[in-house]
Parts: structure tokens; C-alpha cells; sequence
């Protein structure tokens, strides 16, 4: 899947996620969609185009390992740990980085037309 709606599929999970917080703790639909999230939307906003499908999800898995480590740190760091800060601002990094993409990828398209 290519264009704008790749670029959607993270954010929108990233804010489900942020959103299934409200639910009970022990929930199955919670953990779900958190776990979900956590194991691939922020590292799918950042995995390259034109890569196999293994490389992308390879690359998907880390990158999202990679950045909830270090959100999860800093906010460790800071004494300022919980669930829905470091998941808010993975949705708001993942929503960021989609949209950066979706805007390069026009400016790209559109300059390769002319």
C-alpha cells in the first residue's frame, strides 16, 4: 500500500491506542490495540519505501522497539512515567513522522511529473 493511506494506518492506530486507555486495565481489546501499536506503528511510519516485505516489517519491529526505549527513558528519567505519556507522545511522533512522509512524497511525485 502506497501513498497517503499507508501514511494513515500509524497515526490512526497510534490515537486508537492513546484512546483504548480509557478502557479497564484488563480489558482484551486494551491490550490489543496498545500492544499492537507499541510492536509496529512507530517504527512503520519511519520504514523506508520500496524494501520486501520481511525488510519492512524487520525494520517496523525495531524502529518501534527503538523509539518506545527511549521514550519510555526519558519519561523514566524525568519521574514523569505513565502509560498515557509515553503512548500520546508516540502517537503525536508516529502522526508526525507519517505526515512528513505523506508531504515529501507529493513534493516528490509532483516534481518528477514536471
Amino acid at each position: 500500500m502506497t501513498g497517503p493511506i499507508r501514511a494513515l494506518w500509524p497515526a490512526a492506530a497510534g490515537w486508537s491506542a492513546f484512546g483504548a486507555l480509557e478502557l479497564p486495565a484488563e480489558h482484551p481489546l486494551r491490550v490489543l490495540v496498545v500492544v499492537a501499536f507499541l510492536a509496529v506503528g512507530p517504527g512503520y511510519a519511519l520504514a523506508g519505501e520500496g524494501a520486501s516485505v520481511l525488510a519492512t516489517a524487520v525494520t517496523s519491529v525495531a524502529g518501534s522497539a527503538a523509539l518506545c526505549a527511549l521514550t519510555a527513558e526519558a519519561y523514566l528519567l524525568a519521574g514523569a512515567f505513565s502509560a498515557p505519556r509515553v503512548i500520546g507522545t508516540l502517537a503525536g511522533l508516529t502522526t508526525t513522522a507519517a505526515l512528513i512522509r505523506t508531504v515529501v512524497r507529493t513534493h516528490t511525485s509532483r516534481e518528477e511529473l514536471r
